[in-house]
């Protein structure tokens, strides 16, 4: 009889989950999918592939103040891939009759917050409302 009165416990959360999780007796619901009006949770991202930006904050290994194309945006992450800013290396070992053995260079993902479009005749960063009085 208590088992049926008894209401499950529900406790919200700001992370995006997909679904439902148990966690010691509760049951972990995302407020992206309860309310509405949370539209924080996946930025929007001002820039577009192929965009020329240039990065404007983070450290001088991630690439601050150099630009780039924006090869690949990931709108769910919040995150761009800028060609030649962020390098990483990856040691790849040698496997039989497929190749590509020893250091592999690839752009890894960088917050979309941390780049501006940049303008080339100007030589400046703008901000995206400047995109169609610049034509970009």
């Amino acid at each position: 009889m208590q088992s049926a009165n008894k209401k499950k416990a529900v406790r919200y959360c700001k992370a995006p989950l997909s679904k439902k999780i148990r966690e010691g007796g509760y049951t972990v619901v995302s407020e992206a999918l309860v309310k509405k009006s949370v539209t924080n949770l996946i930025p929007k991202i001002h820039v577009k592939r192929g965009d020329l930006v240039k990065v404007v904050s983070g450290s001088k290994e991630m690439g601050k103040g150099k630009t780039g194309k924006v090869l690949q945006v990931l709108p769910k992450k919040g995150m761009v891939i800028v060609e030649g800013v962020n390098i990483k290396t990856h040691h790849v070992k040698q496997r039989q009759g497929l190749g590509g053995d020893g250091i592999v260079k690839k752009e890894s993902p960088i917050f979309a917050s941390k780049v501006m479009l940049f303008d080339p005749q100007s030589k400046k960063a703008v901000r995206k409302e400047f995109r169609k009085k610049l034509s970009l």
